[in-house]
């Protein structure tokens, strides 16, 4: 049963109607960090949600399906957000069945997600302060009073320590700060290992520490450090159980109804520091968000952190239409916890990471041993059992070769106590070592400095200790933007992200067993800050402001920051409307509607000029056709102050173009940027967007308390390719002036950004070059020949590899036969909003199986056996924008012609039946990195 895209939940990233894993609960990875649970669906009913219709949709669905008698169980009840019930299915024939049922409007597979990993940086004393004081925080505290008093934050995440005394030491007691909050998991909940939670009252977290410091970002206020805004009454909602359960992930039905509580507590303002991944404003808990948005509830959340790999790397929920989804800024200050070095030729002293999992820590109150042994291999990587025992000794190994899991094993297997992994480049990184079998702390430190100690081991015995104390220096890359953080656009060229917050290094409150106090990196952090900054508004404003106004207030304030070592600014696509400044936003006197302008592509005036613009930002509006390579946008200037008049005048600030293709026409995962950093003097203005005020002419001047229409014409670069693929983006800045006494001046900046080129034209799938896609024997990686015979059983099948360079709204996968008539689809050979890969080694492509069972449908629910014959692969990935019934819209690839002289799988129907015995990553593959 398919639905138009705009209905409500619209499908998922990854869509795979009833298609089956080995296991019921088996969980099929889908580009980013969200995958699927097998055999659960949310399944929609047709009235609106919170509608009176609601609870006599509910009772007739379960009627139909007794009545049917279909075997399923119920996991929740929608009816607030959404108008429907979450299911496990055992029997996946029954899915066409569900669908015909009157009440149903759609079903679609669980998607479960992991929360945005919070990046372990060095252990931070109480830098938060630095911080406040290049965001406007300290100056709001002390100047204004704002604390966030009166206002509902609600922290939907891994729980809190609600014990910590920085954080009240109360629980739901009168004077406390938190005052609403539920478990929904319980501690030993994982979507993969244990998917039904265990919910219960008290959402404390001791084991895991993510939401207690995002929590503490918000809203501490001990003697060490002050949150943003360390007096607003606090809703904790919990929906990932303990690390080391599993897959540490949670499934879209549990955070739905977090999200669901949350809006029933009525909380002001909701934080969402989960999701990454390539992701669509058409998810689930997207549309989710965007129906908080609709409600009056500030929403805010991370936009990512897979910024390594690229544009397009936005995840959901902060897609949603209204979220304020936050890129992360280094902090300024670093203070770090520090080893204390002793040798034949002296002390140091020198700084470490975070330990990779934050259950064992890196303390050693007196000195210990240091070692540097070579393993088996002869290698001084680790990556190898020791043939010798190193009992009560610390070792020193290099980082490479592979994952600080296996180097802490080894270690430990050889009677280490902890383990020290020096980098490979300059700076300090963010280790992980969480193992059910691991159980000594490991932490990783800069390359000069094991350099250093392997010196020292030259000349004598070397030992350490790690007492909590601490040693102080600045970030060279403070108020740089964090490499971490994702790029956008989302798929449909809508902005991403929308503002910037400090992420990088952030020290904030951890459970009480796990050391209290940790220093945490992510745009998991820099989401936080920006919620504390949304409740500081809304308490200078006594609540009144709506939630578009708060937006506004954030972005339009926010300081756009150039390019490291350059003076252009960055694109919009990664630093959003800039870092934010809470000073300026509660001080502004002046807004603009909207915030952000997405212009869409270049090469068709009538998407790029006019109103026909697939709903981008400023579509509703009354739009004009501008020349080639121009859009005029209509823009509105509110004057907030009641008694002064405002004049206004514009500038524009031509930001980086971005591209995810080099000159040659091969993918770079780092976008290339133009101009060259350095080189902006030496590019012609006139080649870079730029844009000015149409109507009315210059200065504008608008009265107290009034508005004003103007008209921007914004012109693309010209000295751009439309075959290299650039983005470009730029800032409108409005220099505005009243008349009152003092002579108020404030600047006010809105982001713009367009695709130069026809976007509908871009392919999908990867170029030739990168040798994808193409069919082997499965396991093999080699592609097969033209005309190869091959036999299908259980023992041996064929492997389709492909990778998408960019997202696509709907893929293909078919065998055909030389007339190219559809024969039938691939197991999880049909799916929907499905994200770009990655350039990790596991994630580079996706794939899918030929084991002997095709599907007459498209949702997969109707299994048949392959027959002997020859056949091609036939894969359909839509292009951007395009109209997935439009066969035009798809790029279409034809594998060699290879002949299947005969089928004989364990099952005729196996990718049907439970008991399929196929690895979940031979079916799709994606970005996780080794």
């Amino acid at each position: 049963m398919h639905a138009p895209a705009l209905l409500f939940l619209a499908v998922p990233s990854l869509l795979v109607y009833g298609a089956p894993l080995h296991q019921k609960n088996a969980v099929l990875r889908a580009p980013g960090s969200t995958s699927i649970q097998s055999g659960a669906y949310f399944v929609e009913f047709h009235g609106e949600p919170a509608s009176p219709e609601c609870d006599y949709e509910h009772e007739q669905f379960f009627q139909e399906v007794k009545s049917a008698g279909i075997d399923l169980h119920t996991r929740n009840a929608f009816k607030r957000l959404f108008n429907g019930v979450a299911i496990d299915l055992p029997n996946v024939r029954n899915l066409e069945q569900l669908e015909s049922m009157p009440t149903v409007r759609r079903t679609w597979p669980m998607q479960v997600r992991t929360r945005s990993a919070a990046i372990p940086s060095a252990n931070v004393s109480p830098n938060l302060m630095y911080a406040h004081e290049h965001t406007g925080v300290s100056k709001v505290h002390a100047e204004l009073g704002l604390t966030g008093q009166g206002v509902k934050v609600g922290v939907i995440d891994t729980g809190v320590d609600y014990m910590h005394p920085d954080l009240g030491a109360c629980w739901k007691t009168p004077g406390c700060p938190f005052q609403y909050g539920y478990d929904f998991v319980g501690d030993g909940y994982d979507s993969g290992s244990m998917p039904h939670p265990v919910p219960d009252p008290d959402p404390r977290d001791t084991c895991d520490g993510h939401g207690t410091h995002v929590t503490g970002i918000i809203a501490a206020h001990g003697s060490r450090f002050s949150g943003v805004a360390p007096n607003v009454t606090l809703g904790i909602y919990r929906i990932f159980g303990c690390p080391g359960n599993g897959t540490g992930q949670s499934a879209d039905d549990v955070i739905l109804k977090a999200m669901e509580a949350a809006h029933a507590d009525k909380m002001d303002v909701i934080n969402m520091s989960f999701g990454g991944g390539s992701g669509w404003s058409e998810d689930p808990l997207s549309v989710a968000a965007s129906r908080l948005v609709r409600d009056g509830i500030v929403m805010v959340a991370s936009a990512g952190n897979d910024g390594a790999n690229g544009l397009y790397t936005s995840g959901s929920p902060g897609l949603g239409v209204g979220v304020i989804n936050v890129a992360s800024f280094e902090n300024w200050m670093i203070t770090s916890l520090k080893i204390d070095i002793f040798g034949k030729n002296g002390n140091y002293s020198i700084v470490h990471s975070s330990p990779g999992n934050s259950k064992f820590r890196f303390v050693f109150n007196t000195p210990t041993p240091v070692v540097a042994p070579i393993d088996s291999s002869g290698s001084i990587n680790g990556c190898a059992p020791y043939k010798d025992r190193y009992e009560q000794q610390i070792l020193l190994v290099r980082r490479g070769n592979c994952t600080f899991v296996d180097k802490a094993a080894y270690a430990q297997d050889a009677g280490a106590i902890g383990i020290v992994v020096y980098n490979n480049e300059p700076d300090l990184m963010s280790p992980t070592s969480v193992s059910p079998n691991v159980t000594i702390p490991l932490v990783v430190i800069k390359s000069d400095d094991g350099q250093m100690i392997l010196s020292e081991l030259g000349y004598g015995p070397v030992t350490l200790t790690a007492t909590n104390g601490t040693v102080s220096t600045s970030n060279p890359a403070g108020g740089q933007i964090s490499k971490f953080s994702s790029w956008g656009p989302d798929p449909e060229l809508h902005q991403s992200p929308a503002v910037g917050a400090p992420g990088g290094h952030i020290f904030s409150t951890f459970p009480l067993d796990l050391g209290g106090y940790t220093s945490l990196s992510g745009t998991s952090m820099a989401s936080p800050y920006v919620a504390g900054m949304a409740a500081l508004i809304l308490q200078a404003r006594s609540k009144n402001a709506s939630v578009d106004e708060v937006r506004r207030l954030l972005l339009e304030s926010a300081h756009p920051k150039p390019e490291v070592n350059g003076t252009i600014p960055m694109s919009p696509l990664r630093q959003g409307s800039g870092l934010a400044d809470i000073w300026d936003s509660v001080s502004l006197m002046a807004t603009v509607d909207p915030p952000q302008l997405s212009l869409n592509y270049t090469s068709n005036r009538d998407s790029f000029g006019s109103p026909a613009n697939f709903g981008l930002d400023g579509a509703g509006q009354s739009q004009q056709r501008g020349a080639a390579d121009e859009a005029i946008r209509k823009l509105t200037l509110f004057n907030h102050s009641p008694s002064s008049f405002m004049t206004c005048t514009m500038t524009n600030l031509a930001a980086s173009s971005v591209s995810s293709f080099m000159a040659n026409g091969s993918f770079a995962a780092v976008p290339r940027v133009w101009p060259e950093t350095g080189g902006a003097d030496a590019v012609a203005a006139d080649t870079q967007p730029h844009a000015f005020i149409e109507s009315p002419g210059l200065p504008i001047r608008v009265a107290p308390g009034a508005s004003q229409v103007v008209e921007v014409r914004i012109k693309a670069p010209s000295g751009l390719r439309d075959e290299d693929r650039w983005l470009f983006g730029g800032y409108l800045r409005f220099n505005l002036l009243w008349d009152d006494q003092a002579g108020t001046t404030q600047t006010l900046h809105v982001p713009y950004t367009g695709f130069v080129g026809d976007y509908t034209k871009l392919d999908v799938l990867s170029v030739p070059e990168e040798g994808l896609p193409f069919v082997s024997l499965k396991g093999s990686p080699d592609a097969l020949d033209d005309n190869a015979h091959v036999a299908i059983d259980g023992e041996h099948k064929l492997a389709v590899h492909y990778r998408l360079e960019h997202p696509t709204r709907a893929i293909k996968l078919r065998l055909v036969d030389d007339a190219n008539a559809t024969v039938g689809y691939l197991p999880y050979g049909y799916i929907e909003y499905l994200g770009r890969n990655y350039q990790s080694v596991r994630g580079r492509f996706s794939n899918s199986t030929i084991n002997g069972t095709l599907y007459h449908d498209a949702d997969l629910t109707m299994p048949f056996e392959t027959q002997p014959g020859a056949y091609r692969v036939r894969i359909d990935a839509l292009r951007p924008l395009r109209d997935p019934n439009d066969p035009e819209g798809y790029q279409i690839w034809h594998s060699p012609r290879f002949i299947i002289d005969s089928v004989s799988p364990p099952n005729p129907f196996a990718a049907a039946n439970a008991d399929e015995a196929e690895s979940i990553d031979d079916v799709v593959r994606n970005g996780e990195s080794m």
